[in-house]
């Protein structure tokens, strides 16, 4: 039985209810651009910064760009986010996929008692008319959403590589710091030697001998928090790495950490990609937000159907068969406000992503504005404390002698040396805050790692 096409004009009754429905949707992704643009120079001033393109531009280090890339391999969190771009890519080809005509075949066998078994194959092709434009709609929320996925595992292969040079400079800080506490230690030991030796020969007080075992219990107890700190550190860069121990030796010797340039605003946090991502999620909304308001729209289908029967294999197949073309056109007329209250709602979801996107903006010009001036903060507290310490390391020596004239108290020795050796502990500590701020400073200006 042919059933013949509708003669109804489609074309006419899909105008006729599109004209009852008013399209909306949203475009926030396109004023977002305005408030980036509208940043001209950086507030700070920077000198003897140089030019780089990747944070590991700054460190000339083989043995760290070899860590990076082993984190990079099997960090486990990583890992994950790599699989979320693969997922949002098949997702992508399961919606193009819907675009195209859908066809199914099918053949069976139908044999009962007393009766010669009847053979059937039916062939059938659907396909959803695209008039409104919505699969396309969905296609582009798809590439959106899968450029928003690699945005995002961008930044976390940035964050990690920032993270294992950050964590390896603390190891090397942290070295510093024990070697500095074992030579304190070793001094106040000596100091114990001699406070009894002065003793003996009627020089000082029996008493100071308990204010130096007091000082010296202490800097043993700083050495064992010290040692400690050392392997969290280790166990932190262990879990960075993808590894459960790290033992690697890394020596007590800072690397030279290059100051990345900063150049235009709007060059430097375009290349940021969380700032990517967050224009990307604005990008997704709009999409949606568009989607949601063609679900009010009618929608159109073409069926063809192709069946033939027979007493024989090869009389059932398609020698002669029936067929029949079907037009279906759907059109929503009363959801309880359902649809309308959706659109609404993808709206609003779009334009709380045009917000988070300005917050995430103004947190990105911060950063850096931060990172700058701490340069300039930490590079004026490092000359100082280098100068103070300077100043100790000669007193050191001279009420050293001093002490062991009589010309001196052991107070005033005690003074000197932890004043020196404090010194010495800010000193390695402002080498490494600085070091780390400029890796800080290179992330916040988009330097990343190579995709």
């Amino acid at each position: 039985m042919k059933h013949l096409p509708l003669k109804l004009p489609l074309a006419c009754l899909i105008g006729l209810l599109s004209g009852c429905v008013t399209l909306g949707g949203t475009d926030f992704a396109k004023q977002s651009t305005k408030p980036l643009n509208s940043i001209e120079i950086w507030n700070q001033e920077q000198a003897g910064a140089s030019k780089a393109v990747y944070l590991t531009d700054l460190i000339q280090s083989k043995a760290m760009h070899k860590l990076i890339q082993h984190g990079l391999d099997k960090n486990p969190g990583l890992r994950q986010s790599v699989l979320a771009v693969q997922i949002a890519r098949e997702n992508l080809a399961d919606v193009n996929g819907s675009r195209l005509p859908q066809a199914n075949l099918n053949f069976s066998q139908d044999k009962t008692k007393d009766r010669d078994a009847v053979f059937q194959t039916a062939l059938q092709v659907n396909w959803t008319v695209d008039w409104s434009q919505k699969l396309k709609d969905d296609l582009d929320t798809g590439k959106a959403t899968l450029a928003q996925r690699a945005a995002a595992n961008q930044y976390a292969r940035d964050l990690l590589a920032a993270s294992i040079i950050s964590t390896w400079l603390q190891l090397i800080q942290q070295g510093r710091l024990i070697d500095i506490e074992r030579a304190r230690l070793q001094v106040l030991e000596q100091n114990e030697t001699t406070i009894v030796e002065r003793y003996r020969k009627g020089l000082g007080e029996l008493s100071d001998l308990d204010s130096a075992r007091s000082q010296s219990a202490s800097s043993r107890a700083k050495l064992a928090a010290y040692t400690e700190d050392e392997q969290v550190l280790r166990r932190s860069m262990a879990i960075l790495l993808g590894e459960t121990k790290y033992k690697t030796s890394i020596g007590t010797v800072f690397p030279e950490v290059n100051l990345p340039l900063a150049s235009m605003p709007a060059q430097d946090l375009g290349r940021r990609p969380d700032l990517q991502q967050a224009y990307l999620d604005i990008k997704v909304a709009d999409l949606n937000s568009r989607i949601a308001y063609k679900a009010l729209l009618p929608s159109l289908s073409l069926s063809l159907s192709l069946a033939q029967n027979g007493s024989a294999f090869r009389d059932a197949l398609f020698t002669s068969p029936a067929w029949s073309l079907l037009n279906q056109l759907t059109a929503p007329l009363f959801q309880g406000g359902k649809l309308r209250a959706q659109a609404r709602k993808a709206d609003l979801v779009a334009e709380q992503a045009y917000w988070a996107y300005q917050e995430q903006l103004l947190l990105a010009v911060k950063e850096v504005e931060d990172a700058m001036g701490q340069e300039q903060s930490l590079s004026r507290q490092q000359t100082h404390i280098e100068g103070a310490l300077e100043n100790a390391e000669r007193s050191f020596e001279i009420y050293q002698i001093k002490y062991r004239q009589g010309l001196a108290s052991f107070l005033d020795l005690l003074t000197v040396q932890t004043q020196t050796f404090d010194l010495q502990i800010q000193k390695t500590q402002l080498i490494y805050q600085r070091l780390s701020n400029r890796i800080s400073l290179g992330l916040a200006l988009g330097l990343g790692v190579s995709s």
